[in-house]
């Protein structure tokens, strides 16, 4: 699996930017991982497919006047938010703010009062600023249209545009992919993403975005989808984007662009960053009583799931629960079967054989069955992650490469699940901590698996479990 981190190219070309898109990291949702088999990896790219636009779908309006289209404060924003001066009026209905091209890798052009954006490269992404508008806190109100090409696309709109280093970027896949990212001084950050299927429609969808202090909000059809805080921009200009992933060729038809001001008190609401006592690992000598162990020394000590499948074999070896994977793009999850517990810290020490980097470890908690737990984990080439399975469908919470170097070939990974608190700690550092109510009880266990490389040989020891005293 690409799991890219950065922007790799920026191109200008009239008026319109572009660069070679990043990977983003989707989750499958058509994977069924079960801890009783090894299973393809919760991250591995969904396949894209083509839609065609259905005549049961209205058609997305035009010729609608501003005063028609005020936007609506949903009802989670009503009394902290309402209308202000409107910005920006776009119905595409005559040439304007918008420039036309026609390159190789992209081009747009205004096609019966829409503005089509069009690529025809894998793997890249397009951008276009309005140059008019220069506002810190906005409502977009956009409708979009998949006029050809794979469900599997990125689109949206931009906003706080300084250049083209610098802006926020609020999109979704007709796939029901949804994200939230920030190219801030050059690099890419993906500060939200996550498969939301049932707000997005395959063809034709309508999208409302706050950029409001330090907050960054998308609407799809009426639904709230994505929320993230974040300081780094504070003002800058409006646009709309466009992205391609191994299916080049997509084209997109937006209208209807409204931006007006939003007004309301915006002070920044992020919370401060912690203070270093607040980060470090739990005392588990004040609150917390041990409750299981197994050092892995003799093979007949726990209930585990083991593994004896072609491309994986588990054993206990050397003192240690040794984990043997001959292929690539799989991952086991072997709980307890003994245990079922609310708040819980859970740790091992884990020790990588061989030289391949890019590989997945750590631990589950609350783990119903196979179909339903949570799991937290990270790779020596420093991607962390936490998901979720519910109902058989995985959902990231949280992916990213920690600013961290975490190519050691042993660590010590802790993780605490406390009320609805998820946190990851490597090295007794806090690497990851989101928060989620789906799941408030159940056992906990250990998760590995691989992306591309292989072979990966991973062994677990000294397992601990801590229960509140």
């Amino acid at each position: 699996m690409n799991k890219n981190r950065f922007l790799i190219s920026i191109v200008m070309m009239l008026g319109l930017s572009a660069c070679s898109l990043p990977r983003l990291v989707k989750n499958d949702p058509t994977a069924t991982p079960k801890p009783s088999q090894i299973t393809s990896l919760p991250t591995r790219q969904a396949e894209p497919t083509a839609v065609e636009p259905t005549a049961t779908v209205p058609a997305i309006p035009t010729d609608i006047s501003t005063e028609a289209f005020l936007p609506v404060i949903p009802a989670d924003l009503v009394g902290s938010v309402s209308v202000g001066e409107s910005l920006l009026s776009e119905t595409f209905d005559q040439n304007g703010l918008w420039n036309t091209s026609n390159e190789a890798e992209y081009s747009s052009e205004l096609v019966d009062g829409v503005y089509r954006m069009n690529l025809n490269t894998a793997n890249w992404m397009v951008w276009s600023a309005s140059n008019n508008v220069a506002s810190d806190n906005i409502i977009m109100d956009l409708d979009t249209e998949l006029i050809s090409g794979s469900v599997e696309n990125n689109h949206g709109m931009i906003c706080r545009y300084l250049d083209d280093e610098n802006f926020y970027m609020l999109t979704i896949g007709n796939d029901g992919w949804v994200e939230i990212m920030k190219i801030y001084q050059g690099e890419l950050t993906s500060l939200f993403g996550r498969f939301v299927d049932a707000q997005i429609d395959p063809v034709r969808n309508h999208l409302q975005g706050f950029c409001i202090g330090d907050r960054i909000i998308l609407y799809v059809n009426g639904e709230s989808v994505a929320k993230v805080h974040d300081g780094d921009l504070v003002s800058g200009d409006v646009g709309l984007a466009i992205g391609s992933y191994e299916e080049p060729q997509v084209s997109i038809g937006f209208d209807n662009f409204f931006v007006y001001e939003a007004e309301g008190d915006f002070t920044t609401s992020l919370t401060p960053e912690p203070v270093e006592e607040e980060a470090l690992f739990p005392d588990l000598v004040s609150d917390w009583k041990e409750s299981y162990s197994d050092n892995f020394d003799t093979p007949d000590q726990g209930n585990w799931t083991v593994f004896n499948e072609s491309g994986l074999v588990s054993e206990w070896r050397n003192g240690r629960f040794a984990f043997d994977f001959s292929e690539s793009m799989i991952t086991a999850t072997s709980p307890t079967n003994d245990l079922d517990l609310n708040d819980v810290i859970v740790q091992v020490e884990v020790y990588r054989v061989g030289d391949v980097l890019e590989n997945d470890m750590g631990l589950v908690c609350r783990y119903q069955d196979q179909d339903n737990y949570y799991s937290l984990s990270f790779g020596t080439d420093n991607y962390v992650s936490i998901n979720k399975y519910v109902a058989g469908t995985w959902t990231p919470l949280f992916n990213e490469f920690a600013d961290a170097d975490l190519s050691a070939e042993y660590h010590k990974v802790a993780i605490s699940c406390i009320g609805t608190e998820l946190s990851l700690y490597i090295d007794e550092q806090l690497m990851a901590r989101v928060n989620d109510s789906d799941f408030s009880t159940g056992d906990v266990g250990i998760i590995s698996g691989t992306y591309e490389e292989v072979p990966v040989v991973l062994e677990f020891d000294n397992f601990l479990v801590y229960t509140p005293k």
